[in-house]
C-alpha cells in the first residue's frame, strides 16, 4: 500500500501574497474577449426594468382641491378660553387625514381601499405664506382623483366643527355630568335635612330653647320657694321636738270607783265608734282613744282578779298628744318639700340637658344647612358653567371655505420609467463589470508566468493554434534551453526526464512529443515511456511487470528510427505492490543503458504519491505542466511543495497554452 505522507492542507500550500498587484494590460487582455457581457447585462436590465415598470408603476392623475381660511376677527371672554377656539394652521393639516376622515371618504366613495392605502395617495400642503390648504389626489383614474380630492375636502369641512369644538364639547360634557351629579347633591342633602327635622321633632329651635329657658327660670324660683318654706318647716319640726322632751308623756286622768270601770270602756267604745266613721285607723285621736280603751280594759282584768277597789287611770297626755301629732304634721310636709326640692332640681336638670340636646341638634342641622347652601351655590356656579359651554359650541362656526374645486387633469403624472431603466442598466452594467474583473483578478487559476514560482519557471508556451509557428518555435527553443542547462546543473546524472501534472490534458503529451522530436533531430536515441490507464487498451511494451521484478526483461515498441515506446499502466496494481527507490533506480538504470534520453509521461500525482515520489526521485529533471486558465494555483503549488519536502529536485515547471492575448500581455 502507500505510506507516502499526504499533500499538506490547501492554506499551507498557497503561496502568500503581501498585496494585490494589477498589471492593467493583462487584465485588459483577460476582460477585452468578454466586455460585451456588461453591455449585454446593461441592455437587459434596462429592459426588464423598463417593462416591469410599464406593467406595475401605472400612469398616475393628480386632482387638487383648494380650501381658504377665513379670519373671524372675534375677541374671546377671558374667562371662557374655550370660546372662539383658533387652532394652529399645521394642527389643522395634520388633522385632515385622521382615520375617522378617510374612512368616511372611503364609504362615500364606495372605492375598495384601506385607510392607510388612501392615506398614501393623498398629499395635504399649504399656500406659501398664506392660509391655503392645498388638497391633491392621485389615482390612476383621472375622475377618481378628482372626487378623492373633493370628498377628502368636504369631509374635512363638514368635521371641522367638531374638531374645533372639541374642547368646548369636552368641557360641556363635563359640565353637565357635573350638574347633574351636583343636583343630585342637592336633593339628597335636602332631604337628609328634612327626615332631621322631622326624627327630632324639630320645628323652631328658637322658640324651643326660648320656652326651655323660660321653664328653667320659673323651676329655679318655685325651687328657692320652696327651699325657704322647707327650711322653717325644718325649724317647726326642730322646736316641737324640743317641747316634746319637756312633758310627760302620760299624766293620770280619773279615779274609778269599782264596778264603774266597765260602764266607762263601753262609753269610750261607743266614742271610738264615731272617730272611726270621721277617721280612719291611723289617725292621732283614734289611735289614743284605742290606748285609753286598752288600759281600762287591763285595769279591770286586774281588778276583777285582785278584788274590787278603787282605781287611778293614767293615759297619754292630751298635750305631748297634740305636740307629736304636730311633729307629724311637720315631719309628713317636710317630707313633701323635700320631694317637691328632688322634683324642681330634676326638672331644671331636664331642661338644661335638653337645652344641650337642642344646641348639638341645632350645630347638626347647620351642618346640614351649610350643605345644602353649598351644593345650591356649586349646582348655580355648574348651570352658569353649561350655558357658556353651550354658547362657545353654537358660536365656533367653522372658518374654512373650498374656492377651487378640482379640476380633472389633461396629463398623467411623471412616472420615471426611463430614468429608471436606465439607472438598471448602469447598475447591471457595474455590477457585470465588477464581477467579471474580481473573476479574473481572483481567478485562482494559472494565467501567465507572474503566478508562477520564477526560479523554478523554466518555460512559457503560448496556444500553438492562435499564434505564428515562429514565436511558438522560438518560445520553445528558449524551454529547451532552459532544460538543458536544468540537466546540466542536476547533481543526478540520469537520463530521464519526467512530465507531470496535476490533472489530465494539460499538454504533457504535446511537451513531451516536442521534446522527442528536438532529441532526434540532435541524433540522440531517445526512449518517451507513456503512462496510460488500465482500460487504453494497451497490451505491449507495457513497463510493469519488469519495473516490479515481475519479468526479468522488457521489450520497447520500436516506433522509428532512434525512437523506442514503452507504456507503464496504472491500475489496481500498482496499489497493492510496493516499489521502493533502491529497485526502481537500478530498473531505470538498466532501461536507460541503450538510450540517450529517456521522456517519462506520469501520471497525475494525486493518483499514487508513493509511487510518484519514487520515480521523480530518479530524473535528472523533473517537468511540472502548467495549463493557462486551466490549472488551479493551488494544486500546482501542493506538487511543489510536496515534491521540495521530500528533496526531490531539480524541479521546472512549464506554463503551456497561454491565450494570445495574455501572451503579448
Amino acid at each position: 500500500m502507500n505510506s507516502a505522507p499526504e499533500f499538506s492542507s490547501a492554506e499551507d500550500d498557497q503561496t502568500e501574497t503581501v498585496g494585490l498587484n494589477i498589471d492593467l494590460e493583462l487584465l485588459w487582455s483577460q476582460v477585452k474577449g468578454k466586455i460585451w457581457l456588461p453591455f449585454l447585462v446593461a441592455i437587459l436590465c434596462g429592459a426588464v426594468t423598463l417593462l416591469l415598470t410599464k406593467y406595475f408603476i401605472k400612469d398616475s392623475w393628480k386632482a387638487n382641491t383648494i380650501i381658504i381660511r377665513h379670519q373671524k376677527n372675534m375677541s374671546s371672554q377671558a374667562n371662557i378660553p374655550y370660546l372662539y377656539l383658533q387652532i394652529d394652521f399645521n394642527t389643522i393639516m395634520q388633522t385632515i387625514l385622521v382615520r375617522d376622515h378617510l374612512l368616511r371618504v372611503i364609504e362615500r366613495l364606495e372605492i375598495s381601499l384601506t385607510p392607510e392605502d388612501l392615506y398614501r395617495n393623498i398629499i395635504i400642503s399649504r399656500g406659501n405664506r398664506a392660509d391655503i390648504i392645498n388638497i391633491t389626489a392621485i389615482w390612476h383614474q383621472p375622475e377618481m382623483a378628482v372626487k378623492m380630492s373633493d370628498a377628502v375636502s368636504a369631509v374635512f369641512l363638514e368635521s371641522y366643527s367638531s374638531v374645533q369644538n372639541s374642547a368646548a364639547q369636552k368641557v360641556n360634557s363635563y359640565f353637565l355630568n357635573e350638574l347633574a351629579t351636583s343636583r343630585k347633591a342637592l336633593i339628597a342633602a335636602q332631604q337628609a335635612e328634612s327626615d332631621f327635622r322631622q326624627k327630632h321633632n324639630l320645628l323652631s329651635f328658637d322658640n324651643q330653647m326660648a320656652s326651655n329657658y323660660q321653664k328653667i327660670q320659673t323651676l329655679e324660683i318655685k325651687y328657692i320657694e320652696s327651699q325657704v318654706a322647707t327650711d322653717e318647716k325644718r325649724a317647726k319640726l326642730k322646736a316641737t321636738i324640743s317641747k316634746l322632751t319637756t312633758i310627760p308623756k302620760q299624766i293620770p286622768l280619773e279615779t274609778m270607783v269599782a264596778g264603774a270601770a266597765l260602764n266607762r270602756i263601753n262609753g269610750l267604745r261607743e266614742n271610738l265608734q264615731l272617730l272611726k266613721l270621721k277617721y280612719t285607723s291611723k289617725n292621732p285621736k283614734v289611735m289614743a282613744l284605742e290606748q285609753k280603751i286598752a288600759t281600762l280594759q287591763i285595769n279591770s282584768d286586774n281588778t276583777s282578779v285582785t278584788g274590787q277597789v278603787d282605781t287611778t287611770i293614767y293615759g297619754q297626755n292630751p298635750l305631748y298628744l297634740e305636740l307629736e301629732l304636730e311633729m307629724i304634721h311637720y315631719e309628713f310636709d317636710l317630707y313633701v318639700s323635700d320631694q317637691s326640692l328632688a322634683g324642681y332640681r330634676l326638672g331644671i336638670n331636664n331642661t338644661k340637658d335638653s337645652l344641650q340636646r337642642l344646641s348639638a341638634l341645632r350645630q347638626e342641622h347647620q351642618r346640614h344647612q351649610d350643605k345644602m347652601i353649598e351644593y345650591r351655590h356649586l349646582v348655580s356656579t355648574l348651570e352658569g358653567r353649561v350655558t357658556d359651554s353651550k354658547l362657545a359650541l353654537e358660536s365656533n362656526i367653522s372658518d374654512f371655505e373650498i374656492i377651487e374645486n378640482a379640476l380633472p387633469p389633461k396629463y398623467p403624472e411623471r412616472a420615471y420609467r426611463k430614468i429608471m431603466a436606465i439607472t438598471a442598466g448602469v447598475f447591471g452594467f457595474t455590477v457585470s463589470a465588477l464581477i467579471l474583473i474580481a473573476r479574473v483578478l481572483f481567478d485562482p487559476r494559472v494565467k501567465t508566468r507572474n503566478d508562477l514560482d520564477p526560479k523554478r519557471l523554466i518555460g512559457v508556451l503560448p496556444d500553438k493554434d492562435t499564434i505564428e509557428e515562429c514565436h511558438y518555435y522560438s518560445a520553445f527553443q528558449s524551454l529547451f534551453s532552459n532544460l538543458e542547462q536544468l540537466r546540466s546543473e542536476s547533481e543526478n546524472r540520469s537520463k530521464l526526464i519526467t512530465l507531470s501534472s496535476t490533472h489530465q490534458h494539460e499538454g504533457k503529451s504535446t511537451i513531451a512529443n516536442a521534446l522527442t522530436d528536438i532529441y532526434l533531430r540532435q541524433g540522440k536515441r531517445v526512449l518517451y515511456i507513456e503512462s496510460v490507464e488500465e482500460g487504453d487498451g494497451v497490451d505491449e511494451a507495457i513497463l510493469n511487470p519488469f519495473i516490479y521484478g515481475k519479468e526479468s526483461q522488457w521489450q520497447p515498441l520500436n516506433v522509428a528510427d532512434s525512437i523506442d515506446h514503452a507504456y507503464f499502466v496504472y491500475d489496481q496494481d500498482i496499489y497493492l505492490n510496493y516499489l521502493d527507490k533502491t529497485s526502481f533506480d537500478i530498473t531505470i538504470n538498466t532501461i536507460s543503458q541503450d538510450y540517450d534520453v529517456v521522456i517519462w509521461e506520469l501520471f497525475p500525482a494525486q493518483r499514487h504519491l508513493q509511487l510518484y515520489s519514487v520515480i521523480n526521485n530518479s530524473p535528472a529533471a523533473i517537468l511540472l505542466i502548467a495549463k493557462s486558465l486551466f490549472t488551479r494555483k493551488d494544486n500546482l503549488n501542493r506538487v511543489s511543495k510536496y515534491l521540495s519536502e521530500k528533496n526531490i529536485k531539480p524541479i521546472g515547471i512549464i506554463l503551456t497554452q497561454v491565450p494570445k492575448d495574455i501572451y503579448h500581455a
